[in-house]
């Protein structure tokens, strides 16, 4: 299929350089994992799209390389409605090949954040992030400019009936404020965005604290006998991995982590709760959470102020 396309592309017109972006696979009944063929094992980005009767919905959009909506046109002929789990960069980049995206409230000043990156700042980056096959062939017309776009509001137990599959919004605060986690209780498979992996990164000014990310887990913890697996932007794993996440930040609340210091994404210290290889993300221990966090933001409100500056 994804040879088939490359070459639709082409004919067309719209393929825009000389590699196929994407690449797919169906993970349960109508439901495809889609992913960018042009990061290597380092830098694994993922997207969703599940199949209804009446439409369908893209979970995420990755970085926006390539022409999503074409790539989605090869796997069903249904309408498309775009849903983020939150709106870091590397989720919402394809969002601007669409004309709307559904976000959970919270994350609307993140994602206003976001779309400050430019083209040519994505296009530079992602050379940094792709494999060294591809690093020549990736052009700046691969990828696409923020535009103005309709956000409409997702809240917590809403949901998207799509005729014959209903897909569960839980609110999911840590990573973000306004994180989700979308449960399509059809498939028992749970989308979470990068709400709980093995580098689950609580280091940003819009992270919730610690406290009220224990919260959160405990939650999904209530919810996961209604999922088998979850499928994250980076990560795939099973539904253990929520244990581990309890046990791990529970001993950050109380004082009793490993503390292991660390570069963060800005290159300024962060702590880490498990104690980690030295370059990798895997824990010394065998264990897979992990969870980075700031010492000053372990305690605190659960939903703080929008600041408008």
């Amino acid at each position: 299929m994804i040879d088939s396309y490359k070459k639709t592309q082409a004919q067309k017109g719209v393929f825009m350089s000389s590699i196929s972006c994407f690449k797919s696979e169906e993970i349960a009944e109508k439901c495809w994992k889609i992913e960018n063929t042009f990061f290597g094992s380092t830098m694994r980005c993922y997207c969703y799209l599940v199949e209804g009767q009446d439409y369908t919905i893209l979970i995420d959009t990755m970085l926006g390389g390539g022409s999503l909506p074409d790539f989605c046109r090869t796997l069903t002929e249904k309408p498309v409605k775009v849903v983020n789990t939150h709106a870091h960069w590397d989720h919402i980049g394809g969002n601007f090949a669409f004309d709307a995206c559904y976000l959970h409230h919270r994350e609307i000043p993140v994602f206003l954040d976001s779309v400050n990156y430019t083209k040519e700042q994505i296009f530079e980056n992602a050379k940094r992030m792709v494999t060294e096959e591809y690093r020549e062939l990736l052009k700046i017309d691969d990828f696409i400019d923020s535009k103005p776009m309709r956000i409409i509001p997702l809240y917590d137990g809403d949901e998207f009936d799509l005729g014959d599959r209903k897909i569960e919004v839980l609110e999911m605060p840590g990573h973000t404020t306004g994180s989700v986690v979308l449960i399509d209780h059809k498939t028992r498979l749970a989308f979470i965005g990068d709400a709980c992996n093995g580098n689950t990164l609580l280091e940003f000014p819009h992270s919730s604290p610690v406290i009220v990310y224990l919260k959160s887990l405990l939650r999904l913890k209530e919810h996961q006998p209604e999922f088998d697996m979850m499928y994250g932007g980076h990560e795939i794993t099973d539904t253990t991995i929520i244990d581990e996440a309890i046990e791990t930040v529970a001993k950050v609340v109380a004082g009793t982590d490993a503390r292991c210091e660390r570069p963060g994404m800005f290159g300024t210290p962060v702590l880490y709760a498990a104690e980690k290889v030295k370059d990798g993300f895997e824990r010394v221990d065998g264990k897979r959470f992990n969870m980075s966090y700031l010492p000053d933001n372990i305690f605190g409100e659960a939903n703080p102020k929008h600041i408008i500056r």
